[in-house]
């Protein structure tokens, strides 16, 4: 891929054989794998890491079980010096799986079901700025809708800057009426000015909310599913 470029990968995490797919692994992720409490989040967990690996590997010409993973200070996964110019960043449901990949800097992505949106109602002060909540329509449905996309897009662009929710999301605003998305915080949260916040649109993604925080540097995003690309 190209300086400017991000690319999110749409990864359905059946798509390859579990064969396959542990061929792809480290010993030390498939032990990992066989203390799943449940075989169904096994299976899953080993479908997306090996399909991670693969998309990785292909841009950094290596093998899906050389990719060189290790984790930040507060848990990111990120390639290893020698090959930490690639930025990435993966999130997953039962169903889904998307993979953001960028050469220009920090990415986030966060994908959420729709209806998980009515599990936020009551939850507002745990993740919203005080200004955020005042602004909160009454109508629950609407409310719902409100709070899943302050979540989604507070999980993407914590998630790219590295410290996930260990940063109170309360004290992030998103601001939405700015023409390119972004998020403040109080007090300032080093690189959040340099990320921008989009959407997410693709016929796999109607019952999802899906947002991604992209490095101010990027000029083109496109979705690939597998060898169909998506442009948007």
């Amino acid at each position: 891929m190209t300086s400017g470029q991000v690319i999110i990968h749409l990864i359905v995490p059946g798509a390859i054989s579990q064969e396959m797919a542990i061929q792809c692994l480290t010993a030390e992720e498939v032990d990992r794998a066989s203390r799943f409490r449940f075989s169904k989040d096994a299976t899953n967990w080993i479908s997306c890491r090996a399909q991670l690996r693969m998309t990785l590997g292909k841009e950094i010409n290596l093998s899906p079980n050389q990719v060189p993973l290790v984790q930040s200070e507060f848990g990111k996964p990120l390639l290893a010096p020698a090959y930490e110019g690639l930025h990435f960043n993966l999130t997953h449901s039962t169903e889904l799986a998307l993979i953001a990949v960028c050469p220009d800097g920090p990415v986030g992505i966060d994908l959420e079901k729709n209806s998980r949106g009515a599990e936020l109602l009551g939850c507002e002060s745990t993740f919203c700025h005080p200004q955020e909540i005042e602004k909160l329509p009454s109508d629950p449905q609407l409310r719902a809708t409100q709070l899943l996309q302050l979540w989604t897009n507070k999980e993407a662009v914590l998630k790219a800057l590295g410290t996930g929710l260990s940063y109170p999301p309360e004290q992030l605003r998103i601001l939405f009426d700015l023409p390119i998305r972004q998020a403040i915080s109080e007090p300032p949260l080093p690189g959040i000015a340099d990320q921008w916040l989009r959407n997410l649109n693709h016929p796999l993604l109607v019952d999802y909310q899906a947002v991604v925080s992209i490095p101010t540097a990027a000029t083109s995003m496109d979705i690939a599913r597998f060898d169909r690309p998506f442009t948007i």
